[in-house]
């Protein structure tokens, strides 16, 4: 059944989930040059972070509490299909913006290949396998960008103070806020095609099998 093989993927997408955060955690924190604190506070800084902590989260539930109500929140097409769109772009912004600017090498590359890569890959082939046969209800699309655009908030209030922008395209003070703010709606106009390209096809594929095992 659907059900039985899901979970068995999710199992492997949140031990895959751990292990990239868990790593880069861990060589963040061992070659830190700031205060414990602040070095925490700014790994969860980064949307990456943040969006792979979700995607493990995700996984976690639906391998282990299925059942129980927050099992059947995420299993709602909707929540999966948003989770891949934000994973999806972590992987697109990196591959063509943000890759070789900071360079890595030995466990850092393992690490930065995975949450960059790996996770993004996964989510998108269990999103396709077990998740985009359910309808989507896009008038719900809207929602999905409060998350990203929480984030760019909390990222603009935050760096002034912090002086701490965690990528070059919001670093408002190099670049100031009036292109900081056309960059963020560069990235908003990618999460929304994205949104409802995943969408349209989730619906495409339901109407094309109305009878789902799921």
């Amino acid at each position: 059944m659907n059900d039985a093989r899901s979970r068995r993927w999710a199992v492997i997408g949140a031990v895959l989930g751990l292990t990239g955060l868990g790593l880069q955690f861990y060589l963040t924190f061992t070659n830190r040059q700031l205060p414990p604190l602040e070095t925490v506070i700014r790994f969860f800084s980064y949307f990456t972070i943040l969006t792979n902590a979700l995607i493990t989260a995700y996984f976690l539930v639906r391998a282990l509490a299925p059942a129980g109500w927050l099992g059947r929140w995420v299993w709602q097409p909707e929540v999966g299909t948003a989770l891949t769109v934000y994973i999806l772009v972590v992987g697109v912004v990196y591959q063509t913006v943000l890759r070789g600017l900071v360079p890595v090498a030995g466990w850092g590359r393992v690490a930065d290949d995975i949450i960059h890569g790996l996770v993004p890959l996964f989510m998108l082939g269990y999103w396709l396998g077990f998740v985009s046969g359910g309808p989507v209800r896009l008038r719900t699309v809207p929602y999905w960008l409060l998350y990203p655009a929480a984030y760019l908030v909390y990222t603009l209030l935050r760096g002034p103070s912090a002086g701490f922008y965690p990528y070059p395209f919001v670093d408002a003070a190099a670049l100031g806020y009036p292109r900081v703010l056309l960059n963020s709606a560069v990235v908003l106009l990618v999460l929304l095609a994205f949104s409802l390209l995943l969408g349209s096809v989730a619906n495409w594929r339901h109407r094309r099998s109305p009878i789902s095992d799921r």
